[in-house]
């Protein structure tokens, strides 16, 4: 497996990350534990060794999972990285004196955003107790509002745990390019989560250079758009419903699926899977740090690490991949908006 520079960190990073979502439960259909600990040993054994997840995913399975994980494994090998900022805490489970979070603000579980600075600290030590660990690596604000991060207090928040050595490097997670160029306007940020893909390459044009001018490190998630760039997903399949794609609007289903088969189209002479192409056309953008990418299964695992492990996307086809984004207007469709 191949590794890169994480910014300023001082880390290297391995090209394909895990992302540990799907591992929770209740997001991508049903998953089985013992399946996502051979998971997880499979990409250790491939060389993997940037986690990512979030306190959210399965309400603390995920970070459950990885921590049993971690038992046995030498912790200055391994980075871990979460994030914070929805509440799924039941009022009993947390102190009173903090914050229930916005009934407003509901993720597709169910759960509230929550940015309150002592939720933040509160949820940082629940995390840590998952783990099992003394210090998190990364720990990220997952996807906070552009008002919150344009003010910068959280960011302050987790200086501050910084400095009592609970976590050793701060990072956003965003959806849009306002709220990452706004994320790089505060130095005290190491890292920045954004989504990335064949599908949706907006990020390349600013923030990608932005970023490496200012030694942030790029973790690019959806690399395969959850799923969609597997080619498998026509839009009338239904997905189960304890997964969170079954939001998506039929309208969003169709244009994606008729940028899928001009990708398909254009890659028709090629031998490679789609899902590999996308991975290795994330990772051929040297300002990304890592791609992370879920899996289920040992399987799924290792066909995923094989875009770092043996890459195959030239160059040529990198350029025409690009230019056919820029030259079909369908790839400015159904897209999250700027």
């Amino acid at each position: 497996m191949k590794v890169r520079r994480f910014g300023k960190t001082g880390l290297r990073v391995s090209e394909i990350g895990f992302g540990c979502w799907a591992l929770g439960g209740h997001a991508y259909g049903p998953v089985r534990d013992k399946d996502s600990l051979e998971a997880l040993a499979a990409a250790w054994d491939s060389g993997v060794n940037f986690f990512d997840t979030a306190d959210t995913y399965g309400e603390g399975h995920s970070e459950e999972l990885l921590g049993k994980f971690l038992k046995g494994k030498p912790r200055d090998r391994l980075i871990l990285a979460t994030k914070c900022g929805w509440d799924f805490y039941a009022p009993s489970q947390k102190p009173a004196s903090l914050s229930q979070g916005s009934p407003a603000k509901l993720n597709h579980a169910g759960h509230k955003k929550n940015f309150d600075t002592g939720y933040i600290r509160f949820a940082c030590e629940q995390s840590l107790k998952r783990f099992g660990t003394d210090v998190i690596d990364l720990f990220q604000l997952h996807n906070p509002s552009l008002e919150l991060i344009r003010r910068g207090d959280l960011v302050s928040v987790l200086e501050g745990l910084k400095k009592e050595g609970k976590i050793r490097f701060i990072g956003v997670s965003v959806h849009t390019e306002t709220e990452a160029l706004a994320v790089l306007e505060d130095s005290r940020i190491q890292a920045i989560q954004i989504i990335f893909n064949l599908l949706d390459q907006r990020m390349a044009e600013r923030i990608f250079p932005e970023a490496e001018k200012k030694g942030i490190g790029i973790i690019v998630r959806e690399a395969l758009a959850s799923g969609l760039l597997s080619g498998k997903y026509a839009p009338a399949h239904e997905f189960p419903k304890d997964d969170h794609r079954r939001r998506w609007v039929p309208e969003k289903r169709e244009v994606d699926w008729q940028k899928i088969r001009l990708i398909q189209k254009m890659l028709r002479s090629g031998s490679q899977p789609l899902p590999k192409v996308a991975l290795e056309f994330a990772l051929a953008f040297e300002e990304v740090s890592t791609v992370i990418v879920g899996a289920k299964t040992r399987t799924q695992v290792l066909e995923n690490v094989e875009a770092s492990l043996k890459p195959a996307l030239s160059r040529e086809d990198v350029v025409r991949l690009k230019e056919l984004y820029a030259r079909e207007e369908i790839f400015r469709k159904a897209l999250i908006p700027r």
